[in-house]
């Protein structure tokens, strides 16, 4: 008898659901949704294409503004504005023209580029030099002069220079106001670009609709189609009616002339005009219908096939189940006494089998649990007590063999490494997340070191612990196997966790009762993390070495000029110096308390700085009470370096930059570091002013008031210290030193040198040399 409730019922039913009910779906949401992908398909189609159309007409207009722009600023067409241009100024007259005819470049399909002089009513084009009021144009251009606005667009029916009408063309000109700001200008520049050459820029091949172009004012400047079946008046009417206050482009359904259509249009933030393409939906909306039916019978087709496999691989799949549910039944059956058949048909086949092997699974895992539970518990603890310095020696055989240690003493050499995360700045954890950090990284340690060669691994406070062991007698290969396992460990958890760690490693022992001493060794080990900037590996033996050394030589030339680019808020020097300050520190071989000592004494000076300038701490740091512990918080030279410049130093500059010196003695400054760097070139004050974009005028007064002198006179005065100290401290020749000066003519240098100091450059030499000996 076929049981409806059994597992080969629901599963003929299952997969009849799971292969009829997607089909059934898609079918469904293919059908309502195929002709509006459709409909989307070709908007986005459309959509393209209209804005390629207009940035590719707006890539030509913007082409014009910035030529015509460029031309604004010529001083030639300035300077035709206040000249009235005759016949006679004939050269003059080519250098304008030939200026107007650079811009009118192929690409831009320009008719014509005119000049106007407003004052004297001149007009300057391709037609030649024309007077305002002799052309017909004349009203047209005066009105332009009142139009608000210094560059603006507008269409005309008529050619500006030549002031006919062509059928069905119309003239863009952009006007633009010479000069640009003012309120009376003296005349103006007019480029004229063709509707035809607009027209030459639509997309010929646009098979989804037609493109119009609209002006500002509404006006029809060209049409893809001659022989559009659209008013353009109706158009018009439409367009008045879009709301684009808030949105600048769209879509909306539309009826021209009983046709259905959708309009696409996009107003250009250039220019104000308006971009508008229009496609019929009546062919669109026959062929989606069209499309669905055959999807829609596809479908049907699918859903027969889906059904016959359904059933064919159900009953295939169910076979096994039911020979291994007849042996479970059995099994369950003579353990309750016995089931009669009709007992068998009522119950699932799962049911039973998940009865036998549940049995089975409990009393494994509370086996494996209390097992596991109570070990590694003892072996936390172990481990623990014995970095500690807990246990005696004979303890140390004993709970290795409660703990099953196989084998439990035959290690030759072992080794502690302990493990901090360092600095969490820059990832994707905040402090709070620390502690669960540590509970990561010692259970992936747990994972990544062979059980064979490390006890468990624990967490001491805020160290992750290891001690590694092995029973091979060779020392180097034992270094070997330890430092190809702090790599793995470390390169893991800067792949997975994202995190930057250290680890210190301590010496070699022979016996696990020296752990205590080695555990001390591992964690002095992690102190030098501060001092090697690029190691996260570190060993005790390392340390040592460097301990017996020199104590660290506190860098003063270098604070010196880190505290003087502070003082005086040179932006550009501080991190420079502080690079100094810090690579002059490093460099040295210290130990860890040498290098906290430099940092502090530094971080004092910085204080005192503040306190010199009488800036209270609490108005630069707030209510940070706390800033000197943060500098016993931090494992790396860098992280010590980003604080005290980020932290520290960047507070101070605002308020010590209000205690500046005044703009002109800030200028005389500049001026002054000018002439330092740049005293063997053609320096000049025109220069120095043009760079500063100061005029040279005031530039000669500022320092004439401030040092005394003009800017050629301390120009001079320190190329005559640079020369000094050239013939005092090299071997250069009297020519080399005047070429090096900017002195054309040696002989030039040396009547100066002799006006200046008394004597000739090689008297002076000998008299210098002398007095040296």
């Amino acid at each position: 008898m076929y049981r409806l409730h059994s597992y080969h019922a629901k599963l003929l039913l299952f997969s009849t659901l799971i292969s009829t009910l997607p089909i059934i779906l898609l079918g469904v949401l293919f059908y309502f949704k195929f002709s509006q992908s459709i409909q989307d398909k070709v908007d986005e189609g459309n959509r393209h294409i209209l804005e390629q159309t207009r940035l590719r007409v707006e890539q030509v207009l913007q082409g014009v503004d910035l030529s015509l722009q460029r031309l604004v600023d010529n001083k030639a067409v300035i300077q035709s504005m206040s000249q009235n241009l005759t016949p006679a100024d004939f050269q003059f007259e080519q250098e304008l023209a030939s200026n107007l005819n650079q811009i009118q470049r192929f690409d831009f399909g320009l008719n014509d580029v005119a000049l106007v002089g407003l004052q004297n009513g001149w007009l300057l084009s391709n037609y030649g030099l024309q007077l305002v009021n002799a052309v017909s144009s004349g009203p047209q251009i005066k009105q332009y002069v009142n139009v608000s606005g210094d560059s603006y667009w507008t269409a005309e029916d008529s050619s500006l220079a030549r002031g006919v009408s062509i059928p069905n063309e119309r003239f863009v000109h952009l006007v633009k106001k010479i000069p640009a700001i003012s309120d009376r200008p003296q005349g103006l520049l007019i480029a004229e670009i063709s509707t035809h050459e607009l027209f030459r820029l639509l997309s010929q091949n646009n098979s989804l609709g037609e493109i119009f172009i609209f002006d500002g004012a509404n006006g029809l400047l060209v049409e893809q189609n001659q022989s559009s079946v659209y008013p353009v008046s109706e158009l018009q009417s439409f367009i008045q009616g879009l709301d684009m206050t808030e949105n600048q482009s769209g879509i909306v359904s539309a009826e021209f002339n009983h046709h259905r259509v959708g309009v696409e249009y996009q107003k250009s933030s250039f220019n104000g005009w308006l971009y508008v393409s229009i496609v019929p939906s009546d062919e669109i909306r026959k062929a989606t219908w069209k499309t669905s039916w055959m999807m829609l019978l596809g479908c049907l087709g699918l859903l027969l096939a889906a059904n016959v496999i359904s059933i064919q691989y159900s009953r295939r799949l169910y076979s096994p189940i039911q020979r291994l549910y007849d042996i479970c039944f059995a099994s369950v059956g003579q353990a309750q006494g016995g089931d009669s058949p009709s007992r068998k048909a009522e119950r699932n086949e799962f049911d039973v089998i998940n009865q036998n092997i549940a049995n089975l699974q409990d009393l494994q895992t509370q086996l494996s649990q209390q097992l596991k539970g109570q070990i590694r518990q003892l072996e936390e603890l172990f481990v623990l007590k014995l970095v500690q310095g807990e246990f005696r020696p004979g303890d140390i055989r004993d709970k290795l063999s409660i703990m099953v240690y196989d084998p439990p003493l035959e290690l030759k050499w072992m080794s502690v490494l302990v493990l901090q995360i360092d600095s969490l700045k820059g990832t994707r954890y905040d402090e709070k997340d620390r502690e669960l950090l540590q509970f990561a990284v010692n259970n992936m340690v747990s994972d990544i070191v062979p059980n064979k060669n490390c006890l468990m691994p624990i967490i001491v406070q805020n160290h992750q612990v290891t001690i590694l062991y092995t029973d091979e007698p060779s020392l180097e290969h034992f270094k070997q196997f330890m430092a190809t396992t702090a790599e793995r460990i470390e390169q893991e958890l800067r792949r997975f966790l994202g995190l930057s760690i250290s680890i210190g490693i301590s010496r070699p022992y022979a016996q696990l009762m020296e752990a205590y001493p080695a555990f001390a060794e591992a964690k002095e080990a992690l102190k030098q993390g501060l001092l090697a900037e690029h190691a996260s590996i570190l060993y005790y033996d390392d340390g040592a070495k460097e301990g017996d050394g020199p104590s660290v030589s506190f860098p003063e030339q270098a604070e010196k000029e880190l505290l003087q680019a502070i003082k005086y808020v040179e932006r550009d020097k501080l991190e420079p110096s502080l690079e100094r300050f810090f690579t002059e520190i490093t460099l040295q071989h210290g130990t860890y308390i040498d290098y906290q000592a430099s940092f502090l004494r530094l971080f004092a000076d910085l204080i005192r700085l503040l306190q010199e300038a009488d800036i209270p701490l609490q108005s630069v740091y707030g209510d940070n009470q706390l800033l000197l512990q943060q500098l016993y918080t931090f494992h790396k030279v860098d992280e010590i370096r980003h604080w005290l410049y980020k932290d520290i130093i960047l507070p101070m500059l605002p308020h010590l930059e209000t205690r500046k010196q005044s703009k002109n003695q800030l200028l005389v400054q500049t001026i002054t570091r000018m002439v330092e760097e740049e005293y063997d070139t053609e320096m000049t004050l025109e220069l120095c002013a043009s760079r500063l974009h100061y005029h040279p005028n005031y530039i000669s007064r500022v320092l004439k008031n401030e040092l005394g002198m003009n800017f050629s006179d301390y120009l001079a005065h320190y190329r005559l210290l640079m020369a000094k100290e050239m013939l005092t401290k090299t071997d250069a020749k009297i020519s080399e030193i005047a070429e090096k000066l900017c002195y054309h003519n040696s002989q030039n240098f040396i009547r100066y040198f002799r006006k200046m100091e008394g004597m000739t450059p090689g008297k002076y030499r000998e008299l210098h040399a002398q007095e040296k000996e």
